[in-house]
């Protein structure tokens, strides 16, 4: 066997999933897998990106045998989401550089997102030549999220008028009985 045959008959050391239409709906589900011991362990690192504001709004680690990957991980990802298999490397870029983004509006990423990041070791976002362009029609947009408390979204939205400054950004929050957010302001 050659070691060209040999590569081609091994099984993937990453990879990585993310929405088709992750820039259209501006929050989508971003997965990154490396694969270890011949392909029978992983580790994942899943990741909740907001292209639109906040960056990494989740993030968890996992390692898990290879099955349990494609059925709980994968497959679940997959089953509920239109995913596309993109190049790991873009998928490392990709989230560095909505979590830099983020950091630049004055937002945190999620707590666990170092450690879900451990799985871009070896992975060279640079490789990656494909541009991404964050915010929405060239501003920020920050659009509350299920699980945000009305006092998170006062909280970001403050965040965004004192770093961006007003109508340099946009929001949708709904607050408790159809109340408007500028109330937080006045």
């Amino acid at each position: 066997m050659t070691a060209d045959q040999d590569r081609t008959n091994r099984p993937p050391t990453q990879e990585a999933l993310w929405p088709k239409d992750l820039f259209e709906k501006g929050i989508g589900w971003v997965i990154v897998a490396r694969f270890k011991s011949a392909g029978q362990r992983v580790e994942a690192g899943v990741f909740l990106v907001d292209v639109f504001c906040l960056g990494v709004k989740w993030a968890a680690y996992e390692s898990c045998d290879r099955q349990d990957y494609l059925e709980r991980i994968r497959g679940h990802y997959q089953s509920d989401f239109p995913m596309a298999s993109v190049e790991p490397w873009c998928a490392r870029k990709l989230i560095e550089q909505a979590t830099e983004y983020a950091r630049g509006l004055g937002l945190v990423p999620h707590p666990n997102y170092k450690k879900a990041a451990r799985v871009f070791g070896g992975l060279r976002a640079e490789q990656c030549g494909q541009p991404f362009t964050f915010g929405r029609e060239g501003k920020p947009f920050y659009c509350r999220g299920p699980r945000e408390t009305e006092e998170q979204a006062r909280r970001i939205v403050w965040q965004l008028e004192k770093c961006c400054g007003r109508g340099n950004y946009d929001y949708l929050v709904a607050l408790g009985d159809d109340e408007d957010i500028s109330r937080a302001f006045d």
